[in-house]
């Protein structure tokens, strides 16, 4: 029997626990809605939260973007100079940022696979270091190039239709899926979140998966959270049961794949940064709603 690196990640989400959560109880009252969806996960009631955690994963591809992008974010957000540090900072939220190998980058999936298999679970693993806190509320989110690039990749290999109903810049995105699919069986998530993910998603998978198996919530932010959240999805939809959207950004495509994934966002407010400002944003909004009974 052929032992997969994957086997363990499809053992965790086949063991998630049970989803307490029917959103459909609460539909036209979104403060309410958001409200109970935090009482289901936490048990607290009234529901509170007190140790958010925004979580960043950073993240660099051969040819896409400016070669030092990820690098000189990182070291932004370090200083304290983005804008997610002051957004995460007025709210009392902890920020994290995990560096992935960022001056090793991936391979662009236009040209080979992102990722072996063994790579990408281990980088799902690391991923959910971010649990270690112990936060009530994760938003997990990334640092990256053109993360709507990879994005749009899964959202085409998942869900299927044209890449330019994902994609701004279709082109690349087409040919990265055409070769992956020559290459092995997109119909698995997995294995298409390792020939066209980078690190940053797959880290992202695994948090995500990490606070479903703990019952934390999480507020997706942008378009490569979301994406992240439709490789589980495609697992099993009730593995992003514990999700909301935080916010629609800009990216061509984040809509559509909202619309497939069954979420909502809290806020449209057309920000386009990927570095957990929209997430961090909506927390404002959650903190709000758990003053509503």
């Amino acid at each position: 029997m052929t032992v997969s690196p994957f086997d363990d990640i499809r053992q965790l989400a086949a063991d998630a626990p049970a989803s307490p959560w029917i959103a459909s109880a609460f539909a036209g009252d979104r403060l309410a809605e958001v409200s109970a969806w935090l009482t289901a996960w936490t048990g607290k009631t009234p529901p509170a939260v007190l140790r958010p955690v925004v979580a960043l994963y950073a993240g660099a591809r051969q040819g896409v973007g400016p070669r030092h992008y990820a690098r000189e974010r990182l070291e932004t957000v370090a200083a304290g100079g983005a804008n997610v540090c002051r957004l995460a900072g007025v709210q009392g939220a902890g920020l994290e940022a995990f560096d992935l190998a960022v001056d090793r980058p991936t391979p662009d999936p236009a040209t080979q696979a992102a990722m072996s298999e063994k790579e990408c679970a281990a980088t799902m693993a690391f991923g959910m270091e971010a649990l270690a806190k112990q936060p009530d509320l994760l938003i997990p989110g990334v640092i990256a190039a053109e993360a709507g690039r990879s994005a749009a990749a899964l959202a085409l290999a998942l869900f299927g239709g044209e890449a330019s109903d994902w994609s701004e810049a279709p082109e690349p995105v087409a040919a990265a899926v055409a070769r992956a699919a020559g290459e092995d069986d997109l119909s698995d998530p997995l294995v298409a979140l390792r020939q066209l993910g980078g690190r940053e998603t797959a880290a992202l998978v695994g948090a995500i998966l990490a606070a479903r198996v703990q019952k934390i919530p999480v507020l997706l932010d942008g378009y490569a959270a979301c994406a992240a959240a439709a490789v589980l999805h495609a697992l099993d939809p009730a593995l992003i049961a514990h999700c909301l959207a935080a916010h629609l950004g800009t990216a061509k495509g984040h809509a559509r794949l909202l619309e497939r994934l069954g979420k909502r966002p809290l806020v449209a407010l057309d920000v386009a940064e990927e570095e957990g400002v929209g997430g961090a944003t909506a927390l404002a909004l959650v903190r709000l709603a758990c003053e509503v009974r």
